[in-house]
Parts: C-alpha cells; structure tokens; sequence
C-alpha cells in the first residue's frame, strides 16, 4: 500500500464531529508521511532499522539533511509524530484537539509533505 493512502482516511477523520476523530485523523496524516520518507529512503538504498527505531530514524535522517526541503520534511514530520503522541497517548485534556482546526492543520502539513 502506499503510503499517501493513509491521507484519504486521514480526510475522512477530519470531517468528523467529535474529538476521537480529529485525534485519529493526526494520526493517519502523521502515518502517510512517515511511510512516504520511510518509501524514499529505502529507494535511496537506506536499510531501515527495526521498526519500534524507523520513527527516530527517518525523522533524522531528515532534520540533519543539508538540503533545506529534506530538512523542513524532517520537522514536519516531527512536529506531527509529537502531534501524535499527544493525540494518542494525552487523553485527559482536550488540548488542541477541540475542533476539526487541529487535523485539518495536520492534513495540510502531511500533504505538502508527502
């Protein structure tokens, strides 16, 4: 599957009505663009380490790039994985995740990404 797929559920997730989605929504745009630097950089010969360590490495190998789009991909990726965690794993405050704002910002960010 590629890994831009995950931005058609991400989509869907963001129009939802209810807080659940919005998080779930972070969490699929977060997972389109992580496949889709995980996708590159094998295609440029890279072995991916064990995968509890390809979020690390990936988001990595990104922000030390001395190319300035392979560096700014690497913070947007980082900055939706602490997105993420604070969707899945901060649940007992709602924090930004109030309104669809939040995964439509993350839609966005993952999409000029990928």
């Amino acid at each position: 599957m590629d890994g831009r797929a995950f931005l058609d559920g991400a989509r869907e997730l963001a129009a939802g009505s209810s807080e659940a989605h919005w998080r779930s929504s972070v969490g699929r745009a977060y997972s389109a663009l992580l496949h889709e630097v995980l996708d590159t950089l094998r295609r440029w010969g890279f072995t991916l380490p064990p995968r509890d360590k390809v979020h690390t490495f990936a988001r990595l190998k990104l922000i030390y790039a001395t190319d300035p789009h392979l560096k700014q991909i690497g913070l947007t990726l980082e900055a939706l994985g602490r997105l993420r965690n604070a969707a899945d794993y901060q649940m007992s405050l709602p924090g930004p995740f109030v309104s669809a704002r939040i995964a439509a910002q993350a839609l966005t960010d993952a999409e000029a990404s990928a």
